[in-house]
């Protein structure tokens, strides 16, 4: 098999949704023509041994011994440092591979195999032959076109790779759908990465191009959380929970190796031959020279120390067994305190349903400051969270909760000071470098509280799928990012407003003033009507 076989990059995401919705529409209409009862398609699951992350000791690592002095400063609390640029996003990740020594546990819904997830295999590679033992934990909605990859590196002695929630008919997924499409439809959508125990990410990137500024198409504006101290423990406990359930299937048992002909050490050939290659040096090189996580963390490391909550969904979820209390969202309401004075929301997919947009609403009347930045019709990469989303703005802003949406292309002016590097070193077209779609997932309440994590404010986040987050109680974060939004919503989005006939106006900022649309911007007559029809469509609690 040769380099481009193994290392082409896979569906974008817009379009690997896109063609999941399709099917979902097919095979929903298939199951109400042909009435089919529903049965679960799981495969055949085959005793596991029983793991935990603090089987193995890592107290002595040399992340334990940047760690541990700070915790001991700080008994009980957590340190935090938010990643925002994707440079930075890449070079933790990539940093903290390089330097654990006993353990990786990496929980994520998308793995790509393009040249971000290749570069990270690659040194995921070098620590299992270091004898760094890990666990590889991925949602296998997205993991069909990865599964030869994933079998390969399970043949690794250090390596081990678990695919969650897996599809029985492998090679006609439909098929799972319409026989069991209650299950199939709830997926493991968190992302969590923990080096030695000691070091943890979490936030809304998966692992692709689009995450860090290396795709041709478009990239994601997202934002990660590096934590140590008390919230580890809580993230670790959290993948051993989905690690040791049994719907996590070992790849080996579930992927018919007959089917693939890739052996870890072509596999491990060809990852070197794209480590080697001169774009992908280009664009570590730049990434550590914007960056220079590695100094930082080992010379320079500064915490901020907080209170923080780790929330997450149990994997009982999935199955829709999960208590209340062990349900995201719960724990999200039971730990934010009332705000008084604002809260700013940011989410990619937002649908407030009536509940949300009541709560929302009496904020607003109560004299709140509400914001919520989502996308943009142009921006959003599935189109069907669009349709319903957009049933609640008249509402919601005449009750004063002010609208923002995410531009799908930024200005020069306004893109990052090193886009344009970015584009020689990388060799991706600016325009692909200037569209953009909104990922980030995060909540800022007054100057008290922030959330940052993988769930989205919508039904799918709040009641299929499983999502992890952290509540950091820092006034300081919270003002950070309340300022941010005062600076930079008129340059990257829309702002939405109504005309004395309720009618939505989009005002969006350009050299010379303001525009004003007064229809949806880049929406075509037939899509607006797709998307009022599709809206009338009982399937809002999908979203």
């Amino acid at each position: 098999m040769d380099r481009t076989q193994i290392l082409k990059q896979t569906q974008s995401a817009q379009e690997r949704n896109k063609v999941q919705q399709r099917k979902a529409a097919l095979i929903l209409s298939s199951c109400l023509v042909l009435t089919l009862p529903a049965c679960s398609t799981l495969p055949k699951q085959t005793p596991q041994p029983i793991q935990y992350a603090f089987d193995t000791d890592t107290s002595h690592t040399e992340l334990a011994q940047i760690v541990t002095p700070l915790k001991e400063k700080n008994s009980d609390l957590t340190g935090f440092h938010v990643l925002y640029d994707p440079l930075e996003a890449l070079a933790a990740r990539i940093h903290l591979i390089e330097k654990s020594q006993k353990t990786l546990d990496l929980q994520y819904y998308i793995w790509d195999n393009d040249k971000i997830g290749a570069l990270a295999l690659y040194k995921i590679i070098q620590a299992a032959d270091r004898g760094v033992k890990v666990r590889l934990l991925i949602d296998d909605n997205n993991a069909k076109s990865m599964e030869g990859i994933y079998l390969a590196l399970s043949q690794h002695q250090n390596i081990e790779v678990k695919l969650f929630n897996p599809y029985r008919f492998r090679s006609v997924r439909p098929i799972d759908m319409v026989l069991d499409l209650k299950r199939i439809n709830r997926r493991m959508h968190n992302k969590s990465f923990i080096a030695d125990n000691q070091v943890a990410l979490i936030g809304g990137r998966n692992m692709t191009n689009q995450y860090y500024n290396a795709s041709d198409n478009y990239q994601f504006s997202d934002v990660d959380v590096m934590l140590v101290g008390q919230a580890v423990d809580d993230i670790s406990h959290s993948f051993d929970e989905y690690w040791n359930n049994s719907y996590a299937y070992n790849v080996q048992n579930i992927v018919n190796s007959n089917k693939h002909r890739l052996r870890y050490y072509d596999l491990k050939e060809q990852l070197e031959k794209n480590y080697d290659d001169i774009t992908t040096q280009n664009y570590l090189n730049l990434s550590n020279k914007s960056n220079d996580f590695e100094n930082w963390l080992e010379h320079n490391v500064q915490l901020d120390w907080v209170k923080a909550e780790i929330v997450k969904d149990s994997p009982d979820k999935i199955r829709a067994k999960a208590k209340k209390e062990e349900h995201l969202n719960f724990q999200l309401t039971k730990n934010l305190e009332k705000p008084e004075h604002s809260v700013d929301l940011i989410s990619a997919y937002f649908v407030p349903e009536k509940k949300g947009a009541e709560r929302l609403n009496d904020l607003a009347q109560e004299g709140v400051q509400v914001r919520v930045l989502t996308n943009s019709f142009k921006a959003n990469d599935v189109f069907l969270v669009h349709a319903f989303y957009q049933k609640y703005r008249v509402d919601l802003l005449k009750h004063g909760v002010e609208l923002y949406e995410f531009l799908p292309a930024i200005d020069a002016a306004n893109l990052n000071s090193n886009t344009e590097e970015i584009s020689k070193s990388v060799k991706i077209s600016l325009k692909g470098l200037s569209r953009s779609s909104l990922h980030a997932k995060l909540m800022a309440l007054d100057e008290k509280q922030v959330f940052i994590g993988s769930f989205n404010f919508d039904p799918r986040s709040a009641n299929l799928n499983t999502e992890i987050g952290v509540i950091l109680n820092s006034p300081p974060l919270a003002r950070a990012v309340h300022n941010t939004m005062d600076a930079n919503l008129k340059k990257y989005a829309y702002k939405l407003v109504l005309n004395p006939d309720n009618q939505i106006n989009w005002i969006k900022n350009v050299p010379n003033g303001t525009k004003i649309y007064n229809k949806e911007p880049r929406m075509k007559w037939w899509q607006r009507a797709g998307i009022k029809m599709i809206s009338w469509l009982p399937i809002e609690g999908m979203m």
